[in-house]
């Protein structure tokens, strides 16, 4: 190779950087199915989420780095504060969103950027001191009885207002300086919602109470007839799906019965929480346009929960309200994660899971069974992951990181799709049934390290193709005893936010790469193969399983299984990635 052609070659590699860092993070909406693409190439976030106030501290952030470093984690959810920001009105410093960006980049650890602006958990307290003390200028919300509360009324301009402009200053820095697209995604507000009340009584929240239910409402409601959340087509119907009238004209009379209390008052202020932050962030993505979401406090069915928030009943009113957020998340603090999980991907909400108790089997089943882009359990920077009764936790969710990111262009190719699916195990279910390819899947508890378990197929017709169980055996002769009927499984435990996990627990990622050949990751279930009804066989079996991890996007078989240990049984206190081929003849 010549000079000239050397120095082509290293321009156009240099160029071809370049043209990769420029591009920044978006959404690749294709299939019913989003991508996160990153430096030009599909990310799966496998976060962290900080203490709030770690991000204030030079010196705390700077020790947060090896932990994340440690636990393979890619990407770091941290904050920008509105009152450390601006603490001035119009004056701006922007010293430690700088600090996190540089620190961040030489980590190569990406950034989903946190505003705490106008609402952190329902509450503004993260609003700068000028906005505090003048409530004339800055209204509260409002109760019934008059009394205001600290939290900015989402129905004043002047608030909006001001939120925005901080917020498009802290996007127009980020431009600026982050050239390498550190900061990937951005989060607007925290928890929006109210305790102590349904709606907000100040003077303009009335007088839209008193309203018309504004057009793009009405807009969304008759396109997404037929798909909206369950509650909220049952209350519309109900009232002869009118186009026209005030919100109980339109949703019924505002109540304490029913499913969701007070229903049309949670769905008029979810909708003005949304126009408010779906304004914020679009006045932000005028200045840089990253993907934007914002997070909800989850419903609690006792009614502890903040009302209006983020969450399924009232997700239908969030995304009527504006189109600047891409999605809506849920701080997962609960282990039913069948229902959290279809709730916040109604409608085709892309699900992202930025705040969690630090449980591996949460972000398995988000990924594998609800095409997520990302997982990330709370106080990753806090002495709570490093109590014993989180240690096995924090080891399983180390290897998962690092074995998702090695295989996200696997299983981001398979969203949406047959050839990807998911099993779950908690309390509450012993058995998890699901169909991939030719092969009925029966997932159960391992039991920690599982027994060994085999369905020979018609090959033992003459016991009635029962699966034989050698674990549970008491001697040569002993028969299988028979497993606890479903109705017997004990209670679930309630998790607590930042301690143990409820037993047995286990989830598992199952990938489909021939008709015969799977890839499996999780832990703490057993795997059960069969073949469906009616497919002609003789005898099925294990050709092969091995045990390994990817690098690269490929497999790299470590330890192959097989005599006593040919079962697909995924301990419980590990992670474990196992190729599996089967055989029928």
């Amino acid at each position: 190779m010549n000079v000239i052609s050397r120095i082509f070659l290293v321009s156009l590699l240099v160029f071809s950087a370049i043209s990769t860092y420029a591009q920044l993070p978006y959404l690749d909406k294709k299939a019913n199915a989003t991508r996160l693409m990153v430096d030009g190439k599909p990310f799966i976030m496998m976060g962290g989420e900080l203490h709030n106030s770690t991000g204030s501290d030079k010196e705390a952030l700077a020790q947060v780095w090896p932990a994340l470093k440690a636990m393979h984690l890619n990407t770091v959810l941290a904050y920008a504060y509105w009152e450390l920001i601006e603490p001035i009105e119009g004056k701006f410093n922007f010293e430690l969103v700088d600090e996190l960006i540089k620190g961040a980049e030489k980590e190569n650890v990406k950034v989903a950027l946190v505003w705490f602006g106008s609402w952190k958990s329902t509450a503004s307290t993260y609003a700068p001191e000028w906005v505090k003390t003048n409530p004339k200028r800055f209204p509260r919300y409002t109760l019934a009885d008059g009394k205001t509360l600290e939290i900015l009324s989402p129905f004043s301009d002047e608030n909006r207002q001001a939120d925005a402009k901080a917020y498009a200053a802290l996007m127009q820095h980020i431009k600026a300086v982050d050239t390498r697209h550190t900061v990937i995604v951005a989060q607007v507000e925290n928890e929006p919602g109210c305790f102590e009340n349904y709606r907000d009584f100040s003077p303009a929240a009335l007088k839209a109470w008193q309203s018309q239910v504004p057009a793009d409402m009405i807009s969304y409601l008759k396109a997404n007839k037929g798909k909206l959340f369950p509650a909220l087509e049952k209350a519309w119907a109900e009232k002869g799906n009118k186009t026209n009238g005030t919100w109980e004209d339109i949703f019924g009379k505002s109540t304490d019965q029913g499913d969701y209390a007070y229903y049309p008052e949670e769905l008029f202020m979810a909708y003005y929480y949304s126009r408010y932050i779906n304004y914020v962030a679009a006045e932000g993505r005028k200045q840089l346009n990253l993907p934007t979401f914002c997070n909800g406090w989850l419903y609690n069915k006792k009614g502890f929960y903040p009302h209006a928030t983020i969450n399924p009943h009232v997700l239908d009113a969030y995304r009527a309200g504006g189109s600047a957020l891409d999605f809506y998340s849920p701080n997962v603090y609960t282990i039913d994660y069948d229902e959290l999980f279809q709730g916040y991907t109604t409608g085709g909400n892309t699900l992202f899971v930025p705040e969690s108790l630090p449980i591996p089997a949460g972000g398995l089943y988000a990924i594998g069974a609800f095409n997520a882009i990302g997982f990330s359990p709370f106080g990753i920077d806090g002495p709570s992951l490093k109590s014993p009764e989180n240690a096995t936790n924090v080891r399983i969710l180390t290897a998962l990181n690092e074995n998702i990111g090695q295989m996200t262009s696997l299983i981001t190719d398979r969203y949406n799709s047959p050839t990807m699916r998911a099993v779950y195990i908690n309390p509450k279910r012993n058995e998890h049934k699901i169909d991939i390819g030719d092969y009925h899947l029966t997932a159960s508890t391992s039991g920690g390290m599982g027994g060994f378990s085999l369905d020979f197929g018609k090959s033992l017709e003459q016991v009635g193709k029962k699966k034989i169980s050698f674990a549970q055996l008491s001697g040569n002769d002993a028969p299988p005893a028979p497993s606890a009927p479903a109705a017997q499984a004990p209670p679930a435990a309630p998790p607590s936010p930042f301690g143990g996990t409820p037993k047995p627990i286990g989830s598992a990622i199952i990938i489909q790469n021939a008709a015969d050949e799977f890839y499996v990751i999780g832990y703490g279930v057993k795997l059960q193969f069969e073949l469906k009804e009616g497919i002609a066989f003789n005898h099925l079996g294990f050709l092969s399983i091995d045990e390994g991890a990817f690098q690269n996007e490929k497999f790299i078989a470590k330890k192959r299984w097989n005599g006593d240990e040919q079962k697909a049984s995924l301990p419980d206190n590990q992670l474990t990635v196992l190729k599996i081929r089967l055989y029928r003849n």
